[in-house]
């Protein structure tokens, strides 16, 4: 069979049918995912170790040509340490614990049984990671993996993973998954492949589709197909369900496309073997409203009643990883922060504090942590009774602004970036009357796609309402209902705009109860919706920023 150079948009499986490359645009990124039944009843009981992975090596070529990223699964270690000889120019990554009868054949340094990942690439240029999926139960005869490499993949530093799932872990171990994935990328374009031991349509999937700070939803390179690649039933093995997928961030790729081969290397398959692939997309956001760490995440501030202030970094999906302390001492104590804009110009988003009667700016190195507080260039004093938010771009002039609540109602101070720090440059202009003062106002940022930012206000009743700013008359347009949320039994509110990437932006609560719970964003919000990403202490916090 010819080495294909490119794969057949929804191909039989073993078709041999290839589809020219497109001589356009940057070369497709190609993945392959295989499950190896290195020690089961599938096994491959008559190739030596070196054999098979010869064997492996040249089929993977012949049906598509040699790929990127290989993910295997089952694979012992003899066959591991085959392949290593045969894949030249590769850097691999293995992870395996367990020892199951029917290792010992292939030989090799041990008989231990796991999953390994191939990439393209020197291993000087590559930073290697690997995780257990299901920590907790040691027990098993097989310990699930992600196994991920970090590099130049496709021209550009990449985190590419490969997964073997199982039915008996909470959604089969997606969320362990995406977790380990959104620390390793730290906001780079991302891909995952692997035996995920879900059907199309299983939720374990949901929220793989979801993506990554930074790589907008992952899109799946055969999505709308159902082509079995694996049997679900004794002998002969019948293939009869898709378990394999390949996933890759959809800010970052394009015209994802996917195919399988049955390339019999076991007496009775156990998986076919999945191609994919997708080309590189170039990013058109650097930048996401929120983030202050520099991973495409935004992050959540919270002001303790201790005087610290505690950075919560995001994770894309409405929880937040291990806090840190970007701030203590008195002058924290009854701040009001909030960050929503870029007042230096640096490229990075900082933090708008109220503290006393003074409004400070506090810049962000790049990494959230932050600098002294200066002093922002306003007209206005009196700050000790206003409640100041950095509300990003109202009015759509391409500068910051904030918003604040006084007992004389809502005002909107106009800003621009200055180098020399935030620079309040214009009069302030009250858009909303005196009841205003009884409202807690909230930034989700731009969330009509218009480029201006919207305005959120929670009722002393709870009921939440969304806000644009006319320029033209100075004034807020009329309200749309967004659900209502007591402000009794939901003390605090924040809300980061869209933080799970399904178009609608996100709100969190505090409870009575001392909880974090997350509000999607998409249906109204109600005392009866959200999901808790925090347990208990959230009561010892007087402000969310």
């Amino acid at each position: 069979m010819a080495v294909g150079t490119a794969l057949l948009v929804g191909a039989v499986a073993g078709s041999g049918h290839h589809v020219a490359a497109d001589p356009a645009g940057p070369a497709p990124v190609r993945t392959v995912s295989y499950n190896a039944c290195g020690a089961h009843t599938c096994q491959n009981v008559v190739d030596s170790a070196d054999t098979w992975a010869a064997k492996f090596r040249s089929r993977m070529n012949a049906e598509g040509g040699p790929a990127d990223v290989i993910a295997l699964q089952e694979i012992c270690t003899g066959q591991y340490e085959a392949l290593r000889q045969v894949l030249v120019g590769y850097t691999p990554v293995w992870a395996g614990e367990q020892e199951p009868e029917g290792c010992g054949r292939w030989g090799g340094s041990s008989t231990k049984f796991g999953q390994a990942l191939f990439v393209k690439g020197e291993a000087a240029d590559f930073t290697p990671y690997r995780a257990l999926v299901n920590p907790d139960e040691t027990s098993l005869p097989r310990q699930r993996w992600v196994l991920c490499a970090k590099g130049p993949i496709g021209g550009r530093t990449t985190l590419a993973c490969g997964v073997h799932l199982g039915t008996s872990l909470p959604s089969n171990g997606t969320p362990v998954v995406l977790r380990n994935m959104e620390r390793w990328a730290a906001g780079s374009p991302a891909l995952v492949t692997g035996d995920f031991n879900a059907v199309p349509g299983h939720s374990a999937l949901v929220p793989l589709r979801s993506g990554l700070c930074g790589t907008g939803p992952f899109v799946e390179a055969d999505a709308g197909r159902n082509a079995p690649t694996a049997w679900a039933s004794a002998a002969p093995f019948t293939y009869r369900l898709k378990y394999d997928h390949a996933f890759f961030g959809g800010g970052d790729f394009t015209e994802p496309r996917a195919r399988t081969a049955d390339i019999d290397l076991t007496p009775g398959e156990d998986h076919k073997m999945l191609w994919a692939e997708a080309k590189p997309l170039e990013r058109v956001a650097t930048r996401v409203p929120g983030d202050l760490t520099g991973d495409l995440c935004p992050d959540m501030l919270a002001v303790r009643k201790d005087g610290t202030l505690r950075l919560y970094p995001g994770t894309g999906r409405g929880s937040f990883g291990s806090p840190r302390v970007v701030g203590s001492g008195p002058e924290w104590n009854g701040a009001v922060v909030s960050h929503r804009g870029d007042w230096d110009g640096d490229g990075d988003e900082d933090v708008v504090a109220r503290t006393g009667d003074q409004l400070l700016l506090h810049r962000n190195t790049g990494t959230g942590d932050l600098e002294p507080g200066v002093v922002m260039k306003v007209s206005e004093t009196g700050w000790a009774h206003a409640s100041p938010v950095a509300a990003g771009d109202i009015d759509g002039d391409g500068g910051p602004d904030v918003l604040a609540t006084s007992s004389t109602g809502l005002w909107l101070h106009r800003g621009r970036v200055a180098a020399d720090g935030g620079w309040l440059s214009f009069g302030a202009v009250r858009i909303g009357p005196a009841e205003w003062k009884d409202r807690e106002v909230l930034a989700p940022g731009d969330t009509d796609g218009d480029g201006r930012a919207e305005v959120w206000a929670r009722g002393a009743d709870g009921t939440i309402e969304q806000y644009g700013y006319d320029s033209a008359t100075k004034t807020l347009g009329a309200p749309t209902a967004l659900g209502s949320l007591p402000r009794a039994s939901r003390p605090l509110g924040l809300s980061l705009g869209d933080v799970d990437g399904d178009g609608h932006a996100d709100l969190w609560t505090t409870t009575a109860a001392a909880d974090l719970v997350f509000h999607p964003g998409g249906a109204p919000f109600a005392e009866t919706g959200g999901v808790s990403v925090g347990t208990g202490g959230w009561g010892y916090f007087s402000r969310l920023g």
